[in-house]
C-alpha cells in the first residue's frame, strides 16, 4: 500500500478512535444496575484506550507525512443506556476494529518496524476489549 493509501486508512481508524472514546465514556457515564461501578471503571478505562490509539494513529500519520483528522466517524457513536446494549453494541465495535486493523497490518511491512508494532499492539488491546466485554455479559 502506498503511502497516501496507508494515511488515509489510518485516518479512517482515527476517526473511529475519536468516537469510539466518545462512546466508551458515555455508556459509563448511562450504566446502572448491580455492577454498575465496576462496569463503568472499566469503560472508562478502556474510553483510555481508545484515547491512546488516537494519539499513537497521529503519531504514525505526521510521520508518514500525512496530516492526522480531526473528524469523528459519527457511525461509531451509538447511544446506549442499559448493560446489555452496552455490552453488545462495544462487543461488536471492537470486532469490527480488529478486522480492520488486521487488514492494515497486512498491508505493511514488517521492516517498517515502528508502524507494524503500534498496529499490532493496538489490535492486542482491542482484542483484550473484546475478551473483557464478552465476560461482561450475563
Amino acid at each position: 500500500m502506498d503511502n497516501a493509501k496507508l494515511i488515509e486508512e489510518l485516518n479512517k481508524m482515527l476517526a473511529q478512535e475519536h468516537a469510539c472514546a466518545i462512546r466508551y465514556a458515555t455508556h459509563a457515564a448511562c450504566v446502572s444496575g448491580p455492577y454498575a461501578e465496576a462496569v463503568k471503571a472499566r469503560l472508562k478505562e478502556i474510553s483510555g484506550d481508545e484515547v491512546l490509539h488516537a494519539e499513537q494513529l497521529r503519531d504514525r500519520i505526521v510521520t508518514l507525512g500525512g496530516n492526522p483528522t480531526m473528524a469523528v466517524s459519527e457511525k461509531d457513536l451509538k447511544p446506549a443506556s442499559k448493560l446489555d446494549e452496552i455490552l453488545a453494541i462495544n462487543i461488536q465495535e471492537e470486532k469490527e476494529a480488529i478486522a480492520a486493523y488486521t487488514k492494515i497490518l497486512e498491508t505493511i511491512s514488517v521492516e517498517n518496524v515502528i508502524l507494524h508494532r503500534t498496529i499490532e499492539d493496538i489490535i492486542r488491546d482491542e482484542q483484550e476489549h473484546l475478551e473483557e466485554l464478552e465476560n461482561l455479559q450475563p
